[in-house]
């Protein structure tokens, strides 16, 4: 395709409407990038688990006689881009001489010889890049010397509870401290320490760390945001509130488990901040070499509401469990979703769309209300799961979801609608903090005070009502071992 020169909205949804390109998304579900397709002329998700069950037709299966067994997201992924049947639809959709571009939400350097290999371009930054920026320590380190704060804090290697003490006080942490190893997903490695019994309960953990991050605990709502380093600058998604750590979502307490697109929660000020902050930090990451698509964290003391302090919690330099919602907000949806300035990023197109003017019509636009809830296994015991919602939109009353009409996502939703993604079909393992389903509704589904709203603890009621779970046989307890947890969707598939 000619070079283009992209100067607007228009423009850029014409260009993708044109593309011949193949895009290829490889991951255990589609969920991240779940509406690409609406938007990309040319777009296949090639997956482990049909959500769909047949009928989304950008989802590419493989084909295998026996389950196969997987340590880690990477492993699904070879599988997936090794598989007869997806080499076969990749070669078929290049055989003219169109390009291929494959994108994965984890991926090692196996997988980048993988790519490589199909006459694929990787539209990813390196691996080993990615790597390093993923980690905690980094990511504190990145933002101190581009002005954006951490929580207090100390780097430190722990080895046992009087030494963590000692650096508790030496940097004036307070009574309560959270501890945080380099990497990590989703909230299973944030520990929170208020006395020794709490530490003992995670000391294997933090002291087989190098270094691990000991931040004072303060009282925070979560916030996360979406953006794009690019060479013409850095584009930024809504701002987002994080639910965090509810145990009938999730089994860990600083597990990820929803969101709201509810930046008015905040003054102007803070929210000013938080795209600064933003901006700062995508061009702090560009300047390392990396480029595209990345998230960022931010904890947002709140215990002086007339003056809240942003400080900076993680990066993740990549696509994240919120980028389903980011990229289906009613501002993307109006406008393009964000995730088209990464594909734009590796294309030879000429971008000619300021960043300044795509931001402030993001912090200009009035949002709605609109969120997402994941839904973990919670139990500790291995169960069979029987019955689970089929995916597409609901609607709501009395406490009950009832089935209204099959979707693929809901950017359509009505307001009194709720659209469910089911992830774990029935007769399948689910194990503690497997991901079961995602909802979405046209709703608050957090207070300010990082309290669910009555909405959302009714919706969350009505889905559980609708699943069900047996116990294993003796003979599938046998064949238990043969399966390994697959990675959980925000983080270590930072997904769901």
């Amino acid at each position: 395709m000619s070079k283009q020169k992209l100067g607007t909205v228009q423009d850029i949804k014409n260009y993708f409407q044109q593309d011949e390109t193949a895009y290829y998304f490889i991951s255990a579900t589609n969920f991240n990038l779940m509406a690409m397709a609406d938007w990309v002329r040319n777009w296949y998700n090639v997956n482990l688990i049909d959500c769909y069950d047949g009928q989304n037709n950008s989802i590419v299966l493989p084909e295998y006689t026996e389950t196969p067994v997987f340590k880690d997201i990477e492993s699904i992924n070879q599988f997936l881009l090794g598989n007869k049947k997806v080499v076969e639809h990749i070669k078929n959709n290049t055989a003219g001489g169109n390009e291929a571009k494959a994108l994965f939400l984890f991926y090692d350097r196996e997988l980048e010889k993988l790519v490589a290999s199909l006459d694929m371009q990787l539209i990813m930054p390196p691996n080993k890049l990615v790597k390093h920026i993923d980690n905690k320590i980094t990511t504190t380190e990145i933002g101190n010397s581009v002005d954006v704060p951490s929580v207090p804090n100390a780097l430190v290697k722990i080895e046992n509870y009087s030494q963590l003490k000692a650096v508790i006080q030496e940097h004036d942490l307070g009574d309560e401290v959270v501890i945080q190893t380099a990497y990590g997903d989703s909230g299973k490695t944030t520990f929170f320490i208020a006395n020794e019994e709490d530490y003992y309960n995670h000391a294997d953990a933090i002291e087989s760390e190098d270094q691990v991050k000991v931040m004072k605990r303060i009282q925070c709502l979560q916030v996360a945001m979406e953006a794009c380093a690019t060479r013409k600058g850095t584009y930024i998604g809504p701002i987002l509130t994080e639910i965090i750590g509810h145990p009938k979502l999730t089994p860990y307490k600083g597990g990820w488990c929803g969101n709201d697109v509810n930046p008015g929660i905040f003054d102007k000020t803070a929210r000013q901040t938080m795209y600064q902050y933003t901006e700062n930090l995508g061009h702090a990451l560009y300047e390392k070499g990396y480029r595209g698509y990345f998230e960022v964290d931010y904890l947002v003391d709140v215990a002086d509401r007339n003056n809240v302090q942003v400080y900076l919690g993680e990066i993740n330099p990549r696509v994240t469990g919120i980028s389903a919602i980011t990229n289906m907000s009613a501002f993307c949806n109006r406008n393009i979703p964000l995730f088209l300035f990464h594909l734009l990023e590796f294309s030879d197109a000429e971008l000619d769309l300021e960043p300044e003017v795509f931001n402030r019509s993001v912090q200009e636009f009035s949002h709605p209300e609109f969120g997402q809830l994941i839904f973990k296994y919670t139990e500790k015991e291995l169960k069979i799961i029987t019955e689970v919602p089929q995916t597409g939109i609901y609607s709501f009353s009395n406490g009950k979801l009832d089935f209204l009409r099959y979707a693929d996502n809901p950017r359509q939703l009505q307001q009194d609608e709720i659209f469910i993604l089911r992830i774990m079909p029935a007769g399948e393992y689910v194990y503690k903090g497997a991901d079961i389903a995602i909802l979405f509704a046209n709703k608050q589904l957090q207070d300010n005070n990082n309290v669910l709203t009555e909405t959302a603890e009714t919706l969350i009621s009505a889905l559980h009502n609708s699943l069900q779970f047996r116990e294993l046989s003796d003979e599938e307890k046998l064949l238990t071992q043969r399966y390994a947890k697959h990675a959980s969707l925000k983080s270590s598939a930072d997904s769901v």
